[in-house]
C-alpha cells in the first residue's frame, strides 16, 4: 500500500480531526484544547509527544495585547517525533485560528467560539499531518532516520516558529531538513505549487497609538488633533517606497487599521494606526525597518504629539533549491506530475520563514478550491475536503523517501 492508498484508507479519521478542531478554533500561542487534542490523538496511534513552549516573556505578553490579541501566557506548541536516528526530517502544522467570524450555515461543523474561526485552513494542516503521522508510525520500522512532527501554535502572529525554535524544535533530535503545506481555497483543487528560492514576502508591522490633546473642533489652535498626525504619518510613509526604494523592487505599505475620536465635532485625545510593510529583498527590508521609526518619530514630534510604538519582523521564507529539486519526484508521486507547478512568490507572509532560516526548508501549497473561490482570510472560505488525504500522504512520502536518500552509510 503506498502512501496515498494509507491516506485514502484513514480520510474519515483525518476529516473528523478537522471538523473537530474546526468547531473549537484558538488563537495566538496559548492553545490549550487544540494541543491537548493533537497530544490525544498522537497518544492514540501510540506516539509520545510534548509541549515545546513556556510562559512568554512578560514585554512580548504586553505588546501582543497592544496589538488587540488575548493576553497569552505561554506558548503550547506540541512536538513528537517516529523513529530513530540519523538524519531527521521535520514536518510542520499550524494550529491557531483567527480572530474572525466565519459566514453562517457556511458548514455543518462551524465554530462554537463567537469571533474565532478556522479561516486560513490551519485547521486542516494539523489534520493531514496527525494523517501523515499514523501512515508513518504504522511503517515506523521502515524508517531510514527520524521524522519530527512540528504543531505549531501562533502563526497568524507572525512568530510562533521562533517561539518553537528557542524552546528547541530544531534540536534532540537535531533537525536536517524541513517541509510544511499550506493549502489554498483559492488554488485549482488538486494542485501542488511551489516557489525556487523566496517564496513569501517579510513583514514588518508598527502599531503606533499617537497622543495629542483632545478638543472642540471650533479651536483646533489649543488641541494636538491626533488624527490629523496619523493622516499626514501615512502619507509620509508611503513616500518611502517611491523616493528611497529602487523603482525595481516591490514593497507594499499598508495600513490595516487607523481611526480614533467619537464625533465630528470633538478633536480626540488619541488616534491609532498599525502600518505592515511587505518586502521581498532583504537589503530593502532593512532599509524600511530603519527609516520608518525615523518618519513616526520625526513626523509625530513635528505636529507636536507624542506617541507609543511596537513592532514585530516576519522573515521572507525561503525554499532550499536544492531540497526543493529532491522532494519534486516524491511530491509529484502523490499529486501526479502534471499537478505540481512553479507558482509565483506569494505576497503574503508566513513564519516558517525562521525555519528556512536555520535548516533546509520546502514550502508548498495544496489547492483546495479554485481561482474564483474565496480566499483565505475570508468568511466564506471552505476546503474541499477531498483534498485531506492528499495532503497527508505528500508529508508522508516526503519524509520516508528523503529519509532514504539521505540515509547515513551503513543504515538500512
Amino acid at each position: 500500500m503506498n502512501t496515498l492508498e494509507a491516506a485514502l484508507s484513514i480520510r474519515e479519521q483525518i476529516t473528523e480531526d478537522r471538523h473537530n478542531l474546526h468547531k473549537n478554533p484558538e488563537i495566538g500561542f496559548d492553545l490549550p484544547q487544540t494541543a491537548a487534542y493533537v497530544q490525544k490523538r498522537l497518544s492514540e496511534m501510540g506516539i509520545e509527544s510534548q509541549i515545546c513552549g513556556g510562559p512568554i516573556d512578560d514585554n512580548i505578553r504586553k505588546n501582543f495585547v497592544f496589538a488587540g490579541f488575548p493576553d497569552m501566557a505561554a506558548s503550547t506548541g506540541v512536538v513528537a517525533v517516529i523513529g530513530k536516528g540519523e538524519p531527521c526530517i521535520l514536518l510542520r502544522a499550524d494550529m491557531d485560528a483567527l480572530p474572525m467570524a466565519e459566514t453562517p450555515g457556511l458548514v455543518d461543523f462551524a465554530s462554537e467560539i463567537p469571533g474565532r474561526a478556522h479561516m486560513c485552513g490551519h485547521d486542516a494542516h494539523t489534520a493531514m499531518l496527525l494523517g501523515a503521522a499514523k501512515i508513518l508510525k504504522d511503517r515506523e520500522d521502515e524508517l531510514c532516520g527520524t521524522v519530527k512532527l512540528m504543531f505549531q501554535t501562533g502563526e497568524e502572529c507572525g512568530c510562533g516558529s521562533r517561539f518553537m525554535i528557542e524552546h528547541g524544535v530544531l534540536e534532540n533530535p537535531a533537525v536536517d531538513a524541513a517541509f510544511a503545506i499550506h493549502v489554498m481555497a483559492n488554488q485549482d483543487v488538486g494542485t501542488v505549487g511551489y516557489t525556487p528560492g523566496i517564496t513569501s514576502a517579510a513583514m514588518d508591522t508598527f502599531m503606533i497609538k499617537i497622543k495629542g490633546r483632545g478638543g472642540h473642533t471650533s479651536t483646533p489652535q489649543l488641541c494636538i488633533d491626533p488624527l490629523m498626525i496619523a493622516n499626514q504619518l501615512y502619507t509620509t510613509l508611503n513616500l518611502l517606497s517611491c523616493r528611497e526604494i529602487d523603482p525595481r523592487e516591490t514593497v507594499a505599505l499598508s495600513a490595516g487599521k487607523c481611526g480614533g475620536g467619537t464625533a465630528a465635532n470633538v478633536i480626540p485625545d488619541t488616534a491609532e494606526i498599525q502600518v505592515a510593510a511587505r518586502t521581498f529583498n532583504r537589503e530593502v527590508t532593512d532599509h524600511l525597518t530603519a527609516r520608518i521609526p525615523e518618519v513616526i518619530d520625526h513626523t509625530v514630534k513635528m505636529w507636536r504629539g507624542d506617541y507609543e510604538c511596537i513592532s514585530f519582523h516576519t522573515p521572507s521564507t525561503y525554499n532550499d533549491e536544492a531540497l526543493c529539486d529532491e522532494l519534486l519526484p516524491f511530491i509529484a508521486d502523490v499529486a501526479g506530475a502534471e499537478k505540481v507547478c512553479r507558482i509565483p512568490c506569494m505576497a503574503g507572509t508566513e513564519d516558517f520563514g525562521y525555519v528556512g532560516e536555520k535548516v533546509p526548508s520546502m514550502f508548498v501549497t495544496l489547492g483546495v478550491g479554485s481561482p474564483d473561490a474565496a480566499p483565505m482570510h475570508n468568511p466564506n472560505m471552505v476546503v474541499d475536503e477531498e483534498m485531506l488525504p492528499y495532503g497527508a500522504a505528500i508529508h508522508a512520502n516526503v519524509a520516508i523517501n528523503w529519509l532514504k536518500n539521505n540515509r547515513k552509510q551503513g543504515d538500512r
